[in-house]
């Protein structure tokens, strides 16, 4: 997979979101402000332990990472994460810099998102 494939879909799909929790606006509030503090978090310790040389720790941080974000409707960074899990599962580190790279841009673009929509 192509790491610019992401992008043809909105960051989040805020209208998901919404149907998932019942349309209770505070709740989807309260989720995404969590979730938004969650993946700064995560992409912040991916970026550090891609200096540790240990594929292993990236891949399962990954794999959480891509579940967060699929769990949010945020599929653009679960399929970057989904990308990073797998080239980690295969011990290759190479990748590591440039797809964390992308899971940052991809958060910088949801949080521009919902600043768009005032959230």
């Amino acid at each position: 997979m192509k790491i610019t494939e992401s992008s043809d879909l909105p960051p989040i799909d805020l209208v998901a979101l919404g149907k998932m929790l019942g349309d209770d606006a505070a709740l989807v509030q309260m989720i995404l402000g969590k979730f938004r503090a969650e993946i700064e978090g995560d992409i912040a310790a991916l970026a550090d332990l891609a200096a540790s040389g240990d594929a292993e720790p990236i891949r399962a941080l990954a794999h959480r990472l891509k579940g967060t974000c699929g769990n949010a409707q945020a599929m653009p960074l679960s399929n970057v994460a989904k990308s990073l899990q797998t080239a980690m599962a295969t011990g290759d580190l190479t990748q590591a810099p440039g797809l964390i790279g992308a899971l940052q841009l991809e958060r910088e673009s949801l949080e521009r998102y919902l600043a768009d929509k005032g959230l």
